[in-house]
């Protein structure tokens, strides 16, 4: 079993700057917003600066190309079905290489950049448990109610176009909300770590969380494989 793993992210350039610049982009054919996002965005290590500039050119050429079959909003396009058995309506979404490319450079622009020097972020539980992370998130979300909106966030708050079948993450918390998820958490933790399957996960999200609190940045969410 894959085991989740916890990153940093820039929870608030991606709602305030890359989202905006990306959906003008796609939608609208407006580049020069999200060319400057780009040009803002500073690396330590010159292959990270390298892979997001490629990452950039790929998206331009897809806008530039005429590549983008889908508006921005709304049901996804009926072509992206990949029919499994279309009598019985059994079908994967098959999201184009520009969606693939979107996505990727967002992960360039809120992920790969705010990359933090020790950061772990594999969770550890108390004792022995079969759960993850996300069973956790699905469980704080019936057991602590006024939690259940960023719980749910956190795990599919991507948009559905960008979340293609090896998509980096499916969801964020912003910097605020890291805050907020503490103060929803921090005093029951010890009413939840006995009363929930995955409970022996939750020290490990605190500690997690406070962690992105002490950085200032907001968290995202992996699988090994694809943390690269």
């Amino acid at each position: 079993m894959l085991e989740e793993v916890v990153v940093p992210c820039f929870g608030h350039k991606l709602e305030a700057e890359v989202m905006p610049a990306l959906s003008a982009a796609l939608f609208g054919r407006e580049l020069e917003g999200l060319a400057a996002v780009v040009r803002a965005t500073t690396f330590a290590d010159p292959a990270a600066k390298a892979a997001l500039d490629k990452d950039w050119q790929e998206l331009r050429n897809d806008v530039l190309h005429g590549q983008i079959d889908y508006r921005g909003s709304g049901p996804l396009p009926e072509h992206w079905k990949q029919y499994i058995d279309k009598e019985a309506a059994l079908f994967d979404w098959r999201h184009p290489k520009w969606a693939q490319d979107a996505e990727r450079l967002v992960v360039d622009l809120v992920v790969r950049a705010a990359e933090r020097p020790g950061w772990q972020g594999e969770m550890r539980p108390a004792s022995k448990t079969g759960a993850g992370l996300v069973d956790l998130l699905f469980e704080i979300q019936s057991a602590v109610p006024e939690a259940a909106a960023l719980a749910g966030k956190f795990l599919e708050g991507m948009p559905e176009w960008m979340q293609h079948d090896n998509a980096y993450t499916g969801g964020y918390l912003t910097e605020d909300e890291v805050v907020k998820m503490l103060g929803f958490l921090e005093p029951k933790a010890q009413d939840l770590e006995g009363a929930l399957k995955a409970g022996p996960l939750l020290g490990g999200w605190l500690k997690i969380l406070n962690e992105a609190k002490a950085h200032k940045v907001g968290v995202t969410w992996t699988v090994p494989m694809l943390r690269g």
